[in-house]
């Protein structure tokens, strides 16, 4: 969502609220509502890049008990309908290769990959994925950042909280909840995320991630990039194959 149009609904939530809901807005910064729509525009000007991240994650089992994950995640974008992703040790590994017309999921682990045709760009790939696998990218909000202003609509709190360094960097630091979703963004001078985390409080396990990330805003990706080629020993299998796994 826009700014304009946001601070335009959030004006008429105001304008008719009790004292208590008047408090609640009142932790609603505009700057941090602002930066969301920095860091998008910033995003969509990207071209070809790759964006690297540490990640741990919290995730629950199939027992019912909560594991810690730590690996990492790295993109390679030809934007807006070219990318290829390798995901390691949170959980799972997974490389996903999508050239606007075709997508492919790989399981380096069972040497098995599924392939469907999905013309579009990277914000159906990522519904796509999800949808027929229920598997959700990490980072997809990085490619679908427009839905975090979205969000924020009947936000509990939307704040700026200063600086902090992040990997040696100076990083804007902004914090946001709804509905027991927190989530925190911080980004650098350019409006590149620096760190982001995710947690859901409405879970007694706290499941949800952290993320450093590191950017190459200008990189020169060959074609071949976004082109999978099965590696020896490797069967495609249906899409099924790779649901809940």
């Amino acid at each position: 969502m826009k700014l304009p149009a946001l601070a335009f609904a959030l004006a008429l939530a105001l304008a008719g609220m009790s004292p208590a809901r008047a408090q609640q807005a009142a932790e609603v910064d505009p700057k941090a509502i602002r930066a969301l729509s920095q860091i998008g525009e910033k995003l969509r000007g990207l071209r070809e890049y790759t964006v690297s991240a540490d990640v741990k994650t919290r995730a629950p089992l199939a027992s019912g008990q909560y594991k810690d994950f730590a690996g990492t995640a790295k993109y390679q974008v030809r934007a807006p309908d070219h990318l290829h992703a390798s995901m390691r040790g949170i959980g799972f590994d997974r490389d996903i290769v999508f050239d606007g017309r075709t997508i492919t999921v790989f399981s380096p682990a069972q040497k098995q990959y599924a392939r469907i045709q999905a013309p579009g760009t990277l914000s159906t790939l990522v519904s796509t994925v999800e949808q027929r696998t229920g598997f959700r990218m990490v980072l997809a909000q990085l490619f679908t950042w427009d839905d975090q202003a979205r969000m924020l609509e009947g936000a509990e709190r939307a704040s700026y909280s200063g600086e902090a360094l992040v990997g040696g960097r100076r990083c804007a630091h902004y914090s946001y909840k709804k509905a027991g979703i927190a989530w925190e963004v911080f980004a650098d001078a350019q409006h590149l995320p620096c760190k982001l985390a995710f947690v859901d409080t409405r879970d007694a396990g706290l499941p949800g991630y952290t993320a450093e990330l590191s950017w190459v805003e200008r990189a020169t990706l060959p074609d071949s990039t976004f082109v999978f080629t099965p590696p020896a020993g490797a069967s495609e299998v249906g899409w099924d194959a790779f649901r809940g796994r």
